[in-house]
């Protein structure tokens, strides 16, 4: 028997799934990280078609099976492409690789099925720093270490690591795909 649920949504990633559907990676406010089956999505008919791209913070509708839940429905409540839409295009990219890079640490660091309370509002914080349109590198920095001591890892300044990406790369055991913008230095 099905059961469905809703719940608030960060998309982490998504991967193409026959012809038409996508499996998607959610951190989700009620129960952590999901991977759910997003059935008809990539059509270009379909409502949730828009809503799926990854940084967006959705409402999301799911069917729960004996396999993968189903996302049914969704509703966008932030859509990161408004902001890229008003930059050159040279910030606009840079601020896509900001964002990819925040989602894969988010994705390597919550466990599926579960959430510590409080991490899903601070992950919704380190995102919106990361769109701002000032440099928040530091503030960020800050935020994530705090979400790692959330999530019961250890805090970064008690380890061997200069940065987050290195630390984030042991503790998931793979190597971080993209660049870490939090090293550079900034003017601010």
């Amino acid at each position: 028997m099905s059961r469905t649920f809703s719940s608030q949504a960060i998309v982490l990633k998504r991967r193409a799934m026959g012809e038409t559907d996508w499996l998607l990676t959610l951190l989700s406010q009620d129960r952590g990280k999901l991977v759910v089956l997003a059935k008809g999505a990539r059509r270009l008919t379909s409502s949730n078609r828009a809503n799926l791209e990854p940084g967006n913070l959705i409402q999301a509708f799911f069917i729960e099976t004996k396999s993968l839940a189903l996302l049914t429905q969704s509703r966008l409540l932030f859509d990161t492409c408004r902001i890229y839409q008003n930059l050159p295009q040279e910030q606009a990219l840079k601020k896509i690789s900001h964002i990819q890079q925040i989602l894969e640490i988010f994705d390597r660091l919550f466990v599926e099925e579960f959430i510590d309370e409080g991490a899903f509002d601070l992950a919704k914080q380190i995102e919106t720093l990361v769109l701002d349109e000032q440099n928040q590198a530091a503030l960020i920095k800050i935020y994530l270490n705090q979400l790692l001591i959330l999530l019961g890892y250890q805090d970064i300044k008690e380890t061997k690591h200069q940065n987050i990406q290195d630390y984030v790369a042991e503790i998931s055991e793979q190597k971080m795909k993209s660049f870490d913008f939090l090293n550079t230095h900034s003017h601010n």
